[in-house]
């Protein structure tokens, strides 16, 4: 399936790359990015300038349209903070060298919410109401989506996080709030079940994190892995450093070792793990981006490491705007980059099909959008903001480089990929 890229294309054009799948959508709004240097925003054009960077006559038929940044330059995601601004500012980027959104140029008020929930409540309320932001995105840690979720929802403006995965971000009376680079724990375990079905395992093991999202995972894979296959479980705590006697404790013939449920600590395990020889799992499913898993892990990545993710990092779209990306940057176009540039995509198609700048109508033109994109499926939402029939890879390394970054060492390579996943449904027992 190919994905979809809207830059060199007119308004017209990018108005019949979208395809909308319920009723008429009402007039709407949105904005995009420039700045995102992690320091307050910044922007180049267009609009009224605040004294901070953020540019404002967003929702007016003037001026730039505003997207507001909540993001955590502050503390452990700094580094998985800035590969996805960079990838959203160089869609933006792109869009408004084309000319930008119904005439407009997409702006980007960025803030540093340091990681703290009473900071992005601030920030989000400011961003809402003193910068006219029309969209928010931004949020990595689950603490922080929730925190914003009630707020969006409050002010009625459409907010997508970048890596949000806790199964309470959404529930079925939500209307402002849209999932997408990280799937809740049952989608994301969903897939492995069919990985782990393609491959025949037997032995399978996971280690847990000692918080909601590790706890989301076990219960899923309690509720959803297939009865037939030896499944061994180890629970950690969330800061944990040492896991050795975690992995010693698994059994030593093992087909596959889940450590997606431990995100923090998803590069140590791996490491300490090629210290053990009495443990030797045929893979190790970890981090979604391939970029920051194989710079953490250099040589060692080859050896059955496994990214899940949705961005498609193998179709020919995703090549020509890494190629593009390589052009301009000299860096790689990892599969962050692609969820940052997919979330640009996202705004400014809303945008466009709303036909104004209303945070009301490009929710809506949200909720009923079929895009071809970066992901390995079109972005689709269910009305509660949940995407549906999303597709997952498991992707792996070898030696060499992808085509679009010849300065690598490490190319990626396809070992499964998901049959459309269906949508998770917040009123379901499953976690309960």
């Amino acid at each position: 399936m190919s994905s979809g890229n809207t830059s060199g294309i007119d308004a017209t054009d990018r108005r019949n790359f979208l395809k909308l799948t319920g009723a008429s959508v009402v007039a709407g709004s949105l904005a995009g990015c420039m700045g995102g240097n992690g320091d307050g925003g910044g922007d180049s054009g267009g609009g009224t300038t605040s004294g901070d960077g953020a540019t404002t006559g967003s929702s007016g038929g003037e001026g730039d349209i505003v997207i507001g940044g909540l993001q955590p330059y502050t503390g452990p995601y700094a580094q998985t903070t800035q590969e996805f601004v960079d990838g959203f500012n160089f869609r933006r980027e792109e869009i408004n060298a084309n000319g930008g959104v119904l005439g407009r140029n997409l702006a980007f008020a960025d803030r540093d919410t340091q990681l703290d929930p009473a900071e992005a409540s601030t920030l989000a309320t400011e961003l809402i109401e003193a910068e006219d932001a029309v969209m928010l995105t931004g949020p990595i840690s689950s603490d922080i989506g929730l925190t914003v979720a009630p707020i969006a929802e409050q002010n009625q403006v459409p907010h997508v996080p970048q890596f949000v995965g806790s199964s309470e971000f959404l529930s079925r009376d939500s209307r402002y709030n849209f999932r997408m680079g990280l799937a809740p724990a049952p989608t994301n375990a969903r897939a492995v079940s069919q990985f782990i079905q393609d491959q025949g395992f037997q032995n399978v093991g996971a280690i847990i994190a000692d918080y909601s999202y590790g706890r989301a995972w076990e219960q899923s894979i309690n509720a959803i892995f297939p009865d037939d296959i030896n499944m061994h479980m180890e629970v950690a705590p969330f800061g944990e450093s040492s896991f050795t006697t975690y992995l010693r404790a698994m059994p030593d013939d093992l087909d596959l070792l889940i450590t997606a449920s431990h995100p923090p600590g998803v590069f140590t395990i791996y490491n300490q793990l090629q210290g053990l020889t009495d443990v030797n799992p045929d893979y190790i499913i970890g981090r979604s981006d391939a970029k920051l898993s194989a710079n953490a892990l250099g040589d060692s990545v080859t050896q059955g490491f496994l990214a899940q993710t949705q961005p498609d990092p193998f179709s020919d779209r995703y090549a020509q705007i890494g190629q593009r990306y390589y052009d301009q940057t000299g860096n790689w176009f990892g599969v962050l980059n692609a969820v940052g540039y997919v979330v640009a995509d996202l705004a400014a198609a809303a945008i466009e099909d709303a036909g104004e700048a209303n945070p009301v109508a490009i929710a809506d033109s949200i909720r009923n959008i079929n895009l071809d994109t970066l992901f390995a499926s079109p972005i689709e939402y269910t009305q509660w903001g949940e995407l549906k029939n999303l597709v997952q890879l498991m992707v792996g390394f070898e030696s060499g480089a992808p085509s679009y970054y010849p300065d690598g060492s490490v190319n990626l390579t396809e070992e499964f990929r998901s049959e459309p996943l269906p949508a998770y449904d917040p009123s379901s027992d499953l976690l309960s």
